[in-house]
C-alpha cells in the first residue's frame, strides 16, 4: 500500500529520561489524514477496528513517533466491556517496537504498512488495540500485530484525569536505553507500553 509519507517523529535518542513533544491538533490530523487514505488497509486489521481519524493524538522528538486513533465508539466499547475483546483504537509507529520480556517484537509478527513519498519509501507498523476483563475481573489492553492472538497484555490501571482526547498519548526516554508510551483512555484508564528505537540493539 502506497501512501504520501511524513515522517512521524519520537523517541530519537534515548540518553536521559525526559517527556517528549506532543503533536499539534493540526498535524496530528494530517498524519491521520495520510494513513486513511486507504480505508481498506485501514480496517484490515486482526480484530475490528472503525478508527476516529478526527481525533487523534501524537507524539514525537526526532525521526521517530507515534499515533494513537481512537475507536469511534471508545466510550460504549469501555461501557459494556466483559470478557471478550472490544477495539479501543489503532497505534502507528515509526522508527520504534514495542518491547516483549525486554526484547523488540520481532518484525515477522508485525503488521506492516509501506508509506511513500517520491523514490523514498519507509515501512511502518499499525496495531489493533482492544481491551477486555482478565480473568480477575481487573482491565487489560491488547496489543495486535498482524495475527489474531495479542502481541501483548498489559494492565490497564484505573485513574481520573481531566483531557482532551479520547486517547491522551505521552511518552518518556528512559535511562535504560528504552522507552515507554503511556495511552490514557477517556482520563479513566491507563496502560504502558515498553518501545525500542528500530534498529537498537
Amino acid at each position: 500500500m502506497k501512501r504520501t509519507l511524513f515522517i512521524f517523529a519520537l523517541l530519537a535518542s534515548f540518553a536521559s529520561s525526559q517527556a517528549q513533544e506532543k503533536l499539534s491538533r493540526e498535524e496530528c490530523l494530517k498524519y491521520a489524514f495520510i494513513v486513511s487514505a486507504d480505508l481498506k488497509d485501514l480496517l484490515n486489521t486482526p480484530i475490528p477496528t472503525d478508527p476516529d481519524v478526527k481525533r487523534p493524538a501524537g507524539i514525537k522528538d526526532e525521526g521517530c513517533g507515534a499515533l494513537v486513533l481512537p475507536e469511534t465508539k471508545l466510550a460504549q466499547a469501555f461501557a459494556g466491556i466483559g470478557k471478550e475483546v472490544v477495539p479501543v483504537g489503532q497505534l502507528w509507529m515509526a522508527g520504534l517496537l514495542p518491547m516483549s520480556e525486554g526484547q523488540a517484537i520481532a518484525a515477522e509478527k508485525l503488521r506492516l504498512v509501506r508509506l511513500t513519498a517520491g523514490d523514498r519509501e519507509r515501512v511502518v507498523p499499525c496495531f489493533a488495540l482492544g481491551a477486555r476483563k482478565d480473568a480477575n475481573g481487573g482491565l487489560e489492553m491488547l496489543v495486535y500485530g498482524k495475527g489474531a492472538e495479542p502481541l501483548l497484555r498489559l494492565p490497564l490501571k484505573a485513574i481520573s484525569t481531566g483531557q482532551e482526547v479520547p486517547i491522551d498519548l505521552s511518552g518518556e526516554r528512559k535511562d535504560d536505553g528504552n522507552g515507554v508510551l503511556t495511552f490514557r483512555f477517556l482520563g479513566k484508564y491507563e496502560a504502558a507500553l515498553n518501545v525500542r528505537r528500530t534498529g537498537q540493539e
